[in-house]
């Protein structure tokens, strides 16, 4: 077992590649009660178009999601009700390239671990079940479809990757669901949830050599499957930005306007970090409540309380996205992209406004190092070196204002605007 120490912080990571290929990390905290695992699995809704063998396949939107749903589903168990016996909590969640599958408890961490581990690596896929499931997702489908806040974002994620498979909803549509099979399921299981494919990390209250002698046992039952499988980047098919209105029940309209990346270059390892944290570092100097920009828009009524922003740094694809509840959805998207627009002629004058933000940002990620959960969600450890929110507090503490106008000509140098306005119903 490899050790990765950050003595800054007296804290451990404890590191080793099995067998199979599935990557450990399991990460010692002193002084808690609870242990948290996250089950992350390299495969997300963008991934329904891959390449497997050197031939392209398509398969339903939403595969991703609807195969998270299915593990939980086994022929003689209830994976819940287990879980809640040993005193553990679970849950799962599907992102565009991810599907992460988590417990937290304080007692009965290898019995949990154990469980967690069988339940992802033994699918069990029964075709009247997954026609039963279809009920349910598309249940969750059109309750989001009433949500004005959820349509707002899948609608400018849609607008700005049109063509792609990034465009479609996580959790898929009714029409796609309805093609859904039993097969599909397996080849999707069969090309991603590999051993290889995986990344377990586990903190908390734990012993990393008992606990990863526990988990050495329990993977000798899951051989390694080699694939050949590539994943297909999302290439939108315009240029220009475009400009999109839908129509809701809402008090007031809403509206979005994005920035998304052209950057060709894949980012990753610590460079796509280092990328990732200063664009949000970038985002909170321009549009945090503490900037002098939110303020000015503020006053001048042009946002509220209920603006926002988002990034989203992902493998093959990034973009920004600000959003919020305006009377004047063209003011609104007009006056942010006015700012996007003069960003690298007023970044000079941010040095003290920047190193108050990067104080406000370490602040948050301490906070976070006192919740085994937090630590373990923070955890990226698909690239050959993994990344915690050890290696995020040491690489936002050494980013410069210089630093910060690279990565903002790297972002907006060639960025293609686009907006999304939710209207009142007439």
């Amino acid at each position: 077992m490899k050790i990765i120490n950050y003595p800054e912080f007296s804290e451990q990571l404890f590191q080793e590649t099995l067998p199979n290929g599935l990557r450990v990390f399991l990460h010692p905290m002193a002084g808690f009660n609870r242990t948290s695992a996250v089950l992350s699995v390299n495969y997300g809704s963008a991934d329904s178009k891959f390449v497997r063998d050197g031939k392209l396949i398509t398969q339903p939107a939403g595969i991703a999601h609807f195969l998270e749903h299915k593990m939980f589903d086994k022929k003689d168990y209830d994976v819940f009700e287990l879980f809640n016996k040993n005193g553990g909590r679970s849950n799962a969640y599907t992102s565009f390239t991810k599907t992460n599958y988590v417990f937290s408890s304080t007692d009965n961490a290898k019995e949990n671990l154990e469980l967690l581990l069988n339940f992802v690596m033994q699918p069990y896929f029964d075709k009247q079940k997954v026609e039963r499931e279809k009920g349910i997702i598309s249940q969750e489908i059109n309750m989001y479809k009433n949500d004005p806040d959820n349509q707002l974002f899948t609608s400018s994620v849609q607008s700005m990757y049109k063509g792609t498979s990034l465009a479609d909803d996580i959790a898929g549509t009714d029409e796609s669901l309805a093609k859904i099979t039993v097969e599909d399921l397996n080849l999707a299981y069969d090309t991603f949830y590999r051993p290889d494919n995986m990344t377990l990390i586990v903190s908390g209250n734990l012993d990393p050599e008992k606990l990863m002698t526990v988990i050495r046992e329990n993977q000798t039952q899951y051989p390694k499957r080699n694939r050949n499988v590539k994943f297909v980047a999302p290439k939108p098919e315009d240029v220009e930005g475009r400009t999109e209105i839908i129509t809701m029940d809402v008090s007031r309209p809403k509206a979005a306007f994005t920035l998304r990346s052209n950057l060709d270059k894949q980012l990753s390892g610590d460079e796509g970090l280092r990328h990732e944290l200063g664009l949000n570092l970038l985002m909170n100097l321009f549009f945090s409540e503490n900037s002098s920009q939110y303020d000015e828009l503020y006053h001048q009524g042009i946002i509220d309380d209920s603006f926002s922003f988002e990034i989203e740094v992902e493998r093959g694809f990034q973009f920004a996205m600000l959003a919020g509840d305006t009377d004047d959805p063209a003011q609104f998207v007009s006056s942010l992209k006015g700012i996007a627009d003069s960003i690298p002629e007023l970044l000079d004058a941010k040095a003290e406004e920047f190193e108050l933000q990067k104080r406000e940002l370490l602040g948050n990620y301490v906070a976070m190092m006192d919740s085994p959960e937090a630590v373990s969600n923070q955890f990226y450890g698909f690239d050959d070196k993994p990344q915690t929110i050890y290696d995020e507090i040491e690489i936002i503490s050494k980013l410069t204002l210089d630093d910060i106008k690279i990565i903002s000509n790297n972002f907006l140098a060639n960025y293609t605007p686009g907006c999304v306005t939710v209207q009142k119903k007439v």
